[in-house]
């Protein structure tokens, strides 16, 4: 399967990503996940002690359903999280 992010994995459910590699991915600095993170807005993601993960499939569904067509398209409420 190839993903949004041009990446080959096999199980996106059980395949993760660091802060650094997902923005590596779609062009962003590392800090603007951090910011995501504190104030909402960026993909779902996991926490394990001191270190944060991103799950594939969650990084599709947040880019996915934040896809627009225009930008005039009402874009997601700022804090909300793709489920």
């Amino acid at each position: 399967m190839v993903s949004v992010l041009q990446l080959q994995v096999e199980d996106p459910e059980h395949t993760f990503l660091t802060p650094q590699e997902l923005a590596e991915q779609l062009g962003l600095c590392v800090s603007r996940l951090s910011a995501w993170r504190q104030h909402g807005g960026g993909p779902a993601f996991v926490k394990l002690g001191r270190s944060v993960i991103y799950k594939v499939a969650d990084i599709e569904r947040w880019l996915e359903a934040s896809t627009r067509s225009s930008t005039a398209e009402a874009p997601l409420p700022r804090g909300r999280r793709v489920q």
